[in-house]
Formats: C-alpha cells, sequence, structure tokens
C-alpha cells in the first residue's frame, strides 16, 4: 500500500476528530453552530479524500479513480 494515501488518510482523520472536538466545544454556546460544525467534520475530510483519490489516480494512471490500492 502507497505510504502517501496511508498518510493523507491518517491526516484526514485527524481533522475529522479535530473539527468534531471543536464542534463539540461550540454545543455549549450554541446548539445550531455546533451542528453544523460537527457536519462539517464529517464533510470535509471525506470531500478532500475523494479529491485525493480523483487526483492521484489521474496523475498515475491517467485515469481518474482508477488505481490498485
Amino acid at each position: 500500500m502507497n505510504i502517501l494515501l496511508v498518510s493523507t488518510v491518517l491526516v484526514l482523520m485527524s481533522l475529522a476528530l479535530g473539527i468534531g472536538y471543536y464542534g463539540t466545544r461550540l454545543y455549549e454556546k450554541s446548539i445550531l453552530l455546533g451542528f453544523i460544525t460537527t457536519l462539517l467534520g464529517l464533510i470535509i475530510p471525506f470531500s478532500l479524500f475523494i479529491g485525493f483519490i480523483y487526483f492521484y489516480g489521474l496523475y498515475h494512471n491517467g485515469y481518474p479513480l482508477q488505481f490498485k490500492w
């Protein structure tokens, strides 16, 4: 397995954990703001991961989303 792919997944997981933790701290001030921040903790890393897979496949194979894990 490619070390770049593994490190990217770990960085995105820690980013999601950090945003989620910040979202839980915001629940004390505003439930709506905390909920939106928690959703962003899920959406942002997922979108970055899909974009990384797209460009990784495009760079290595010439076709997006086609590479060996």
